[in-house]
């Protein structure tokens, strides 16, 4: 038979049900940012005039966002508070890459552009790890060998790997590329594409940089501990005797809080990708329609 779940641990009927104000305003709420979302991108992409390549970064960024947020939309809609603040942290980063790239249309195509080149020098990582007879990769199949979980990877036909490093080098080659590639393989490791012409040398200065830095210091450093397993918080809470005793998963008590900002998040992404390739658009209308009375609710009190 099926194990029956510990409800002093995991009682999930019941964390819906205490959670249900809020997720009724929450759940909705995100829903609709991202079907909002969903147009946009699409606008936004049929509505960009820039040269091959100059656009993606932008796009695909936007769309790690909406992606992102839909999950956390489906988490909050379960009462799965915690688990959804890794998912608001990459929203976050990814926010902030954004910030960046459209925060001058002087720097916009050359900041665009050193977004991809460093997406595609982590391409060529990983196929030189697939490549037995490269360095990275001889130390990958020794690291394979001594891992307790994997014990093996099936590699792709080498052939397939030097074609695709060989596509690699051609596009970074490319003259689009080719000046922006030196001078990111000039710059010192661990190397990021917006260290590039005196851009912030770490996370925390590019947050800064795009005037995101008490998100960052206040909230950020928080949501790292959770993504890397380092916070204590989640799992003691006190009984009425004053004791600790272990917190119940899906706790509701972040669950405001994480909506709203995972709210928050979406909508400055979506005003940047508007106000960088749509301009002209109005979102007026259908904010204080659709969004403002449940943004404003889910936020008070957050």
């Amino acid at each position: 038979m099926p194990t029956e779940p510990l409800l002093s641990i995991i009682y999930r009927e019941l964390a819906v049900a205490n959670a249900k104000t809020t997720i009724d305003i929450a759940s909705p709420l995100l829903e609709e940012l991202v079907n909002f979302g969903s147009s946009t991108l699409v606008r936004c992409a049929t509505s960009a005039t820039g040269e091959d390549n100059e656009d993606l970064a932008a796009q695909f960024l936007y769309r790690h966002i909406l992606e992102m947020t839909d999950a956390t939309q489906a988490l909050v809609a379960q009462a799965c508070a915690v688990p959804a603040i890794p998912l608001v942290r990459s929203t976050f980063e990814a926010l902030i890459a954004l910030d960046y790239i459209v925060a001058d249309r002087g720097t916009y195509v050359q900041r665009s552009l050193a977004w991809l080149v460093d997406y595609l020098h982590r391409k060529l990582q990983v196929y030189e790890l697939l490549d037995p007879t490269t360095p990275a990769g001889i130390e990958f199949q020794a690291a394979i060998r001594r891992d307790k979980t994997i014990g093996t990877v099936p590699l792709p036909p080498i052939a397939n790997v030097d074609k695709a490093i060989a596509n690699l080098t051609d596009l970074l080659a490319d003259p689009q590329f080719a000046t922006l590639d030196a001078d990111f393989l000039a710059l010192p490791t661990p190397r990021s594409w917006y260290r590039l012409y005196g851009g912030p040398t770490n996370l925390r200065e590019l947050a800064y940089a795009v005037d995101r830095s008490a998100l960052y210091d206040f909230m950020y450093r928080y949501w790292s501990r959770i993504a890397h397993a380092t916070d204590f918080g989640p799992f003691i809470t006190p009984t009425a005797q004053g004791h600790g005793t272990i917190r119940p998963i899906r706790d509701p008590t972040e669950l405001k809080n994480t909506a709203s900002f995972a709210a928050t998040l979406m909508l400055a992404a979506t005003d940047d990708l508007i106000r960088h390739f749509r301009p002209t658009e109005d979102t007026k209308t259908w904010y204080e329609r659709e969004v403002g009375p449940m943004y404003r609710r889910v936020y008070s009190n957050a």
